[in-house]
């Protein structure tokens, strides 16, 4: 996207429901392992839910909240997934505690006030582990920290075409950085971006749960950006995250 279109940029979020009446949008849900941050390499089961608040320019699952390219995948209570869960897990050959289980979008804390019955029931079908991928906009509710076992939070930078104002919530950060359970991933593409991270998130985050990884969806950009970005990382004091489902597969769907 060029530098013109990121300055005219607005995202077009597909509106949600103000009822959801107890039910999550499920856009998809497979078995893969996890691409990026501290638990890269282990065996997941991804349930993507739909809808966002954001809308980043650069976002490879714009299906999730584009009017454009919305899906609309399917509204289905907590015991439907947990059961669609177990079946998928198993029919892998897996055990349910073998698998994390990472619930990503879109942005799933817009579904907050539902996720935490969610993990309920699949802790009791034998799921151990949780994580959250979140833009950490939305602050955590009480049931939301108790019931998470990690916090995958990737703050975006101007980058993604919006402004810091948009991007950041200095309270959200700052509760999920308490839960000692958290890293703070960023998608980098210039040196710019180290230089916003320091200045507007380094005073809320700790330096050693920050994370920089290469923007990019396909394999070519990845390993354009990786070498500069390792160095920042090691420069800066910082941790470096591939990103290994694109290295292996590229933009390709539930992968």
């Amino acid at each position: 996207m060029s530098s013109i279109s990121l300055i005219n940029y607005q995202p077009r979020l597909q509106p949600w429901p103000k009822d959801f009446k107890g039910l999550l949008p499920l856009n998809e849900a497979f078995v893969s392992v996890q691409g990026e941050g501290r638990f890269a390499g282990h065996p997941a089961l991804f349930l993507r839910f739909n809808y966002c608040n954001l809308g980043c320019s650069w976002c490879d699952t714009r299906f999730t909240w584009d009017t454009d390219k919305f899906e609309n995948g399917d509204l289905l209570s907590p015991q439907q997934i947990t059961k669609l869960a177990f079946e998928l897990v198993a029919s892998q050959s897996k055990n349910a505690s073998d698998v994390h289980v990472v619930l990503t979008g879109g942005e799933p804390m817009l579904h907050q006030d539902r996720l935490p019955e969610l993990i309920s029931n699949l802790r009791r079908a034998g799921f151990h582990f949780f994580e959250i991928e979140t833009n950490g906009l939305i602050v955590p509710n009480e049931q939301m920290l108790k019931s998470v076992d990690w916090w995958n939070s990737s703050p975006k930078l101007s980058n993604n075409g919006l402004n810091v104002k948009q991007n950041i919530s200095v309270e959200t950060l700052h509760a999920i950085a308490e839960t000692g359970k958290a890293d703070f991933k960023f998608v980098v593409s210039s040196v710019q971006d180290i230089d916003e991270i320091i200045t507007h998130y380094l005073p809320h985050v700790p330096h050693n749960s920050i994370m920089l990884m290469p923007e990019g969806f396909t394999k070519a950009k990845q390993l354009r950006h990786t070498p500069w970005v390792k160095s920042a990382a090691i420069r800066h004091g910082f941790r470096f995250s591939p990103r290994l489902h694109i290295l292996e597969w590229g933009n390709e769907r539930k992968r």
